[in-house]
């Protein structure tokens, strides 16, 4: 019943949609080259080009269409010009309309303006020219800025840069100013050579995303088919130096104490420009206070949860410390090691009066940036003091102290030389030593992608080696490797993952539990021109079988199929995946007792979601899960719908709902003093959210 369903909903969908065609214009193969004139005058940065520099400035246009229709002529006409001094970079750009009243201009938060009901520009920059460091800077005909760090395929918009822009809208069109000061930029005045650069327009009402070096979505990225800014030489950058002090202040009165208790802090934020390129962050004794807290998960599952950070100085900037996937900025401040001992420490009269869940941070340290070889180089250093619980012997009333960590010192440092084809390796190595307690971790990874010329291969991988000294010494390794065909219509990914049952990189890091031998591989076929009624179609088939890494066990595997697509003239969207469970699966892990396992039955699994057109006032996204098993009676289904209705520009009110539901599902229970015994049972569990 359930399949016909699916499959109802498909063909009704389907009949909905009117063909279409388009002309196509074949991409040109040179990379473009834009050219910035030199000013000394000054530039007030209010939407409108009426400066006589910007007369001098060379124009850049013909822009090409990459959304919908891939490689076509956009539907109105672009100039960007581009202005420099010693202290800034100016954009200016005319985006011609030839229904101006229609250009959308939605007002939003920060950082979100390319996902508004409101027209965009963009300006992609890289002084290396690497095709994988990027700075992107986007702003839309309402005003509102969104700039994203980005590096390859991965993006980053908790980076947060300080620059100015202006928006205006005429008869003719928008015009957009933009002032980026080259403190923003951190480049080393002797990189030699063109700038990577490009600029895109997203024309909303036509959902149309167009740029001045064309993009072929065949080709797997954005940033690495950019063009080339020239022009730009002999810079003096001012001094970048900032500080932030503070001071906060808290007071607390519980019930079961008369008395109000109070406390002062203060402390200081510190940046520095160490050079053109190279940017020192210093935090002094932080009070991370108003930061939202986490929200409260029940974790009923044997791993541990991992939290989203939300710490400014361990959020902003941080691209370099991902690399190698060893370090977790949470683990800094976080739970005591000793935080269980201490309830296992109790005398028979003992009660603890206090027990600090997290560490204090005394300070925290980051330099990071790129040498004009391409060479990234970023070094982070903190400190947590000594820790303690209080512990009451209530029969003699005395107080004594406990130990739950020690001072610590917290290290990290990374290198990432670029290399050609968009290519690059990186070397990382955290380390943390609690002196106090004998204890230190030491943790080293490469992380590599190489690409070929045409950049339609890829190989990558990631080794990384843990090392624990304690009263002795743990030792531990991963690798995983992959190899990819990335551009065309045609694509594969074949994969392996192994990590030993001693890697353990969780001091600095983050792994649920080690001990895995994967093997994966997978085909897709993507159409990215528009056919018959639909602008675009991915499709990819493949599976996984899974091992303990030692002992060589069997624990699960996977066969999978997905598609997704946009209808031309709804644009709506459609994403559904099946997968089936060959095998049963053997869980090592819920039994949470080593070597014993789990017996799971095996699963069919469907999902499917969809999302109608933002443009409109009003929207729905919805998802639909479902998987049941062959025995056992055990299923799940989850229902999500989020409407969103926009009254205006200034105002949108968007609604979401979840409802998800499972029946029979096993999971752990408790065991025997000596784990002799494991306890699971079977639960229904209802979620609303």
């Amino acid at each position: 019943m359930f399949k016909k369903l699916f499959y109802l909903f498909f063909i009704f969908i389907f009949s909905l949609q009117p063909s279409i065609s388009r002309t196509l214009k074949k991409l040109p193969a040179e990379t473009k080259v834009a050219y910035a004139h030199r000013i000394i005058e000054n530039i007030k940065i209010d939407g409108i080009l009426d400066e006589e520099a910007w007369n001098k400035a060379i124009a850049v246009d013909d822009f090409f269409q990459y959304e919908p229709f891939n490689g076509s002529f956009p539907s109105e006409t672009s100039l960007v010009k581009i202005l420099y001094d010693d202290n800034a970079l100016y954009i200016g750009a005319t985006l011609m309309d030839d229904e101006p009243n229609l250009i959308y201009k939605e007002l939003g938060k920060r950082d979100n303006s390319d996902n508004l009901k409101a027209d965009a520009f963009s300006i992609l920059i890289s002084p290396y020219n690497d095709g994988i460091n990027y700075l992107e800077f986007i702003v839309s005909a309402s005003g509102v800025q969104t700039d994203i760090r980005r590096t390859g395929n991965d993006s980053d918009r908790s980076w947060d840069a300080v620059w100015e822009s202006s928006v205006s809208i005429t008869d003719s069109g928008w015009f957009v100013e933009i002032r980026i000061p080259f403190s923003a930029l951190r480049f080393s005045s002797r990189v030699n050579g063109n700038w990577g650069l490009n600029f895109r327009r997203l024309i909303k009402r036509y959902n149309e995303w167009s740029s001045w070096n064309p993009i072929d979505n065949s080709v797997s990225g954005i940033v690495n088919q950019s063009g080339e800014l020239s022009g730009i030489k002999n810079i003096n950058t001012p001094i970048r130096l900032s500080f932030s002090p503070y001071v906060s202040g808290y007071i607390e009165k519980h019930p079961e104490n008369n008395s109000l208790s109070w406390q002062l802090n203060g402390g200081m934020d510190l940046q520095f420009g160490l050079t053109e390129s190279f940017t020192l962050d210093m935090t002094l004794i932080p009070d991370f206070g108003q930061v939202k807290s986490d929200k409260k998960i029940l974790n009923i599952s044997p791993y541990e949860v991992m939290y989203d950070e939300q710490r400014p100085f361990f959020n902003e900037g941080m691209d370099l410390f991902e690399k190698g996937g060893i370090f977790y900025s949470r683990r800094i401040g976080t739970k005591p090691k000793l935080y269980n001992a201490v309830s296992e420490s109790l005398g028979e009269n003992d009660t603890i009066l206090s027990n600090p869940q997290e560490t204090a941070l005394i300070n925290a340290t980051k330099i990071s940036g790129r040498t004009s070889s391409g060479l990234g180089i970023g070094f982070l250093n903190a400190f947590t003091s000594n820790t303690y619980a209080e512990i009451k012997d209530t029969l003699i009333e005395e107080k004594r102290k406990f130990l739950t960590q020690g001072f610590t010192n917290y290290n990290m440092i990374v290198l990432d030389q670029t290399l050609k084809n968009n290519s690059y390796v990186s070397v990382a190595n955290t380390n943390l030593n609690i002196p106090k307690q004998g204890y230190t971790s030491n943790v080293t990874a490469t992380d590599f992608v190489l690409r070929n010329k045409a950049n339609s291969y890829a190989f990558a991988g990631v080794a990384a080696m843990s090392q624990i000294f304690e009263e002795d010494r743990d030792f531990g390794y991963k690798y995983n490797f992959s190899f990819n065909k990335t551009s065309g219509n045609v694509l594969f990914e074949v994969y392996n993952n192994t990590e030993s049952d001693t890697y353990n990189p969780n001091d600095m890091g983050y792994i649920q539990k080690p001990n895995e031998f994967t093997n994966g591989a997978s085909v897709g076929y993507r159409v990215y021109k528009p056919f018959w009624r639909l602008l675009n179609w991915s499709s990819w088939i493949g599976g996984r079988y899974s091992t303990l890494h030692n002992p060589m066990k069997y624990t699960s595997s996977l066969f999978f199929l997905n598609f997704r697509t946009i209808f031309a003239k709804s644009y709506y969207f459609v994403y559904a995946q099946f997968w089936l469970d060959p095998l049963e699966r053997h869980d090592y892990d819920e039994p949470r007792v080593e070597g014993r396992m789990l017996l799971k039955p095996r699963r069919f699994s469907a999902s499917i979601k969809t999302s109608s057109d933002y443009r409109k006032s009003l929207a729905i996204d919805a998802e639909l899960d479902y998987w049941k098993a062959e025995s056992m009676n055990m299923d799940n289904i989850s229902i999500e719908i989020s409407p969103r209705v926009r009254f205006s520009n200034k105002f949108m009110l968007v609604y979401e709902i979840e409802q998800d539901f499972s029946r029979n599902d096993i999971g752990y229970v408790g065991k025997s003093a000596d784990n002799t015994n494991v306890y699971m049972g079977l639960r229904d569990i209802s979620t609303l959210t």
